[in-house]
């Protein structure tokens, strides 16, 4: 068959099963194929045991021995993967050569330490199919719709991967796609990669906090090491089951005296012994490139931990500048079909606990269903660049690949093909930074008595809008697509307050910007026409949408909320937050989702939906017992507007006849009360980000790339902190420190979090410096332009408390850079 008929196939397939899902109906049969026997061959330096169970503590009962030649035996069905890796089932007639008296032993074929001293590999029988991938290759390119027509197949393991768990629905396979997202952490096996995805973790000898930018597939982010010359490491853990072919370093001609000239890599199992595997050093010629592969050879075998040392630096240089890594790998062995390739101990309560769809679900339903969502990843991987291009017409045929959504995130193309299409549309950033006056008294005034200034013009917003529309009559362009390295977007000048902004001050601008969008608290007056606080936030404390807000329906300033919509794509490509507290249904709307009333407008009014959906299902003594005479056609909007729903429709009683007509409309007019300004910010945001990217993302990660991350923990807080002091977390101020905010709310870590950095969420590198006894109990200070905390001594865990507490809630920013009256 040629390759569009294949590719054909394999899309007929997806759609096909993503109908199936919609429904809950059973899969295509080629999607869930098993095979009932699979053939391997076996030749190493050392005997490898044969188990009872997969397990390495249970009986061992044979062993495949050692031998120059191939050992042959025949393994079943899927293979089963747990923490010690990756396991076989040996059945007959093997079993019994190699365990008398045996039906079924377990042989762990890719242990997740070190490999075995050999090597396997899969014995091809053309009359016989192993791999589930050319099963539907060939029954969806032949448009074969009944059972695939071969033998070898497992019958009982593929009608269990057919069918759908007990209740489940495409919520629960969407909830099951985010958990494999969290909790999968084994690579691909079988197949090589390229990239960055086999990596699950970096550290640096220094800066760590710009390590993950090697990682982001952002040329322009950079790690830049700080410390003394030949002392520069990255060390990486990879994922279980890879071999590294190549790793290659990304490099700028430019950041000369920058640039490695001595690089040597290290491999091991611990960080205890690792040993040499490269070394290998560059001229002027090889920086041309931008890549570096810094060994001189493919490695043979699996390690967890490699270790990239720069030795020396080109023209003398002390500190290393790095723009990128990315590892060319193979499996440790090809046996393990990838999609198949998925640890059976990670569905534990432990896990499950964030996702209450998946908790009272079977495990081993939860792992059968996994492997047909990575199989359907893989089969999005495969035509990713033919399936993307037709998502801008709705009457495509392949409309319905947009219904899993959440799927995308399983994908191991779709990250680099983002980070492609943004790097393709970004631009140069201005030559200067336009300086914005803004005066945050006249701002606090308006919120206090928004009457004195209907027009909101006193806002930080507002101000902030009128200074940067005077700019755009000049020369330089204002588009908000710069890269991640372009930091700080404008200056900002403070009437009255000291302070020389670096950086601090632009990220304060924006804190303020979306309290006044979005208030944190439900005291505080919405002093802005765009958002109005959702229905749900007049409801009881139970409502897990209880804090957002929902465009304004009566605001037409359309061009405001496209520059919102702006703000948030520059978000999207920087490193900066800006913390819009929107529904689910309003973040759906932005990237494409499709949005239905039960179960996304529940984010805005869950009162009004339970209503509804009462009124539905209501009998018809129910009804005329609770509405006859008292319910009318029309109904109350999120700004509290009361709206008819048909001419004259508050003299035109609902009756338990045309009651389903009167909640049809209901539906209908409050699903579309801020289309338009819906629409709005979406076309902002499609100014700075590509509408392919946005049709590739979810809307968490949408929310999560532009908010931050609205959970703060302690462990997080202390990862993402960088000490002053030699003795760092051990010094008895900053445990003190620890102490107190271990006590705090989420809130409250999150106004100290402001107090330091200027953000109101995570990611946020935080500078702790110790002031020591010469400032005994006194308000700790903070410089935002450095995200520096200047910590006092502090003779109590209570008075750290209060201190820490009050400058949190109390202090915008205590910054001494400046005085008032120098301005």
């Amino acid at each position: 068959m040629d390759a569009a008929r294949i590719r054909l196939g394999r899309i007929r397939c997806l759609l096909s099963s993503i109908e199936c899902m919609k429904k809950g109906e059973p899969l295509p049969p080629a999607l869930c194929f098993v095979p009932n026997e699979v053939t391997y061959e076996y030749r190493g330096t050392a005997s490898i045991a044969i188990y009872d169970k997969p397990d390495v503590m249970s009986a061992k009962i044979g062993e495949l021995p050692e031998k120059k030649t191939d050992v042959i035996f025949v393994g079943s069905g899927l293979p089963h993967f747990s923490a010690s890796g990756g396991w076989v089932k040996i059945v007959s007639p093997s079993v019994q050569q190699f365990c008398s008296g045996r039906e079924v032993g377990w042989l762990l074929l890719q242990p997740k330490d070190k490999p075995h001293k050999g090597a396997f590999k899969l014995v091809v029988d053309e009359k016989k199919y192993i791999h589930w991938l050319k099963v539907v290759e060939l029954c969806h390119s032949l448009q074969i719709v009944e059972s695939p027509p071969m033998n070898n197949t497992d019958e009982e393991m593929m009608t269990k991967l057919q069918t759908p768990p007990p209740g489940w629905n495409i919520e629960a396979d969407e909830a099951l796609a985010r958990f494999l997202v969290q909790h999968d952490s084994f690579v691909s096996v079988g197949e090589g990669t390229t990239g960055t995805d086999c990596i699950e973790s970096v550290t640096a000898s220094s800066e760590e906090g710009e390590a993950p930018n090697l990682l982001d597939e952002d040329r322009e982010s950079y790690w830049e090491s700080d410390g003394q010359q030949g002392e520069h490491w990255l060390r990486f853990t990879l994922k279980q089951g890879v071999v590294i072919d190549s790793l290659y370093v990304f490099v700028d001609p430019d950041d000369s005296s920058y640039l490695p000239k001595h690089v040597v890599v290290k491999a091991g199992y611990s960080a205890e012994d690792m040993k040499q595997v490269s070394s290998k050093h560059y001229t002027n010629s090889d920086y041309t490139s931008q890549e570096l592969n810094v060994l001189q050879s493919p490695l043979d075998t699996f390690y967890p931990l490699i270790e990239v040392q720069v030795k020396s630096c080109y023209q003398g240089g002390i500190d290393v500048r790095l723009h990128g890594v990315k590892l060319c790998t193979k499996a440790q062995t090809s046996v393990f079909f990838g999609a198949d390739v998925l640890n059976k101990d990670m569905f534990i309560p432990a896990n499950l606990a964030r996702f209450p769809k998946l908790q009272s679900v079977d495990p081993q339903l939860l792992w059968q269903r996994a492997i047909i969502l990575k199989r359907l990843a893989k089969l999005l991987d495969l035509d990713l660049l033919f399936v993307l291009p037709t998502w801008e017409h709705a009457t495509s045929t392949l409309g319905p690949v947009t219904a899993l959504r959440q799927l995308w995130p399983l994908s191991s193309k779709r990250t680099s093909l983002m980070h492609q299409m943004l790097a393709d549309t970004a631009t140069k950033s201005p030559g200067g930074r336009p300086v914005l006056h803004i005066d945050r008294r006249a701002a606090a005034e308006h919120k206090n008595d928004p009457s004195l200034d209907p027009l909101a013009k006193k806002t930080v917003f507002m101000q902030m809008y009128a200074e940067l529309k005077k700019k755009k009559g000049s020369s330089t362009k204002y588009d908000y697509r710069w890269t991640s390295r372009y930091s700080q977007w404008w200056e900002c000048k403070f009437t009255g307050e000291g302070i020389i902004d670096q950086g601090g001050g632009f990220r304060d601008s924006l804190s303020d910007l979306a309290e006044e969008l979005c208030p944190s608290s439900s005291d505080t007056v919405v002093s802005l026409p765009f958002f109005v606080r959702s229905p749900n936030q007049n409801q009881d404390s139970s409502n897990a949408y209880r804090d957002v807000y929902t465009p304004n329906p009566s605001c037409k300033l359309f061009p405001q909320y496209e520059w919102i919509g702006q703000l948030m794509g520059g978000m999207y490509r920087s490193q900066e937050t800006l913390v819009l507290s929107l529904s689910q249904f309003v973040w759906k709307q932005l990237v494409g989702e499709p949005v239905t009333w039960t179960r996304d407008y529940t984010s805005v009014d869950s009162a009004e939906a339970k209503f509804i959906d009462s009124i539905e299902t209501m009998n018809e003594e129910k009804f005329n017992e609770f509405f006859a005479g008292s319910l009318f056609h029309t109904t109350v909007l999120s700004n509290k507007e009361s709206v008819p729903l048909l001419p004259d429709g508050e003299n035109k009683p609902v009756t338990y006849e045309n009651r389903m007509e009167y909640c049809q409309l209901v539906k209908k007019k409050r699903m579309d009360e801020s289309t338009q300004q819906i629409a709005s910010i979406r076309a902002g945001l499609i100014k700075v980000i590509p509408e392919a990217v946005l049709n590739l993302l979810t809307w968490e990660e949408l929310e999560l790339k532009v908010c931050g991350n609205p959970e703060i923990t302690l462990a997080a807080l202390k990862k993402s902190t960088r000490y002053d002091d030699t003795q760092g977390e051990s010094h008895p101020d900053v445990k003190r420190m620890w102490k107190v905010v271990e006590s705090f709310t989420n809130e409250d870590r999150s106004r100290l979090l402001r107090f330091v950095t200027g953000r109101r969420r995570l990611p946020a590198i935080m500078h702790i410096s110790m002031l020591g006894n010469s400032h005994t109990d006194s308000l700790p200070t903070s410089a935002t332009c450095s995200n520096t905390l200047y910590l006092p001594h502090y003779t109590s865990f209570e008075v750290a408390t209060e201190k820490l507490k009050y400058a949190a809630y109390n202090c915008i920013a205590i910054d001494t850079d400046l005085s008032p009256w120098d301005e």
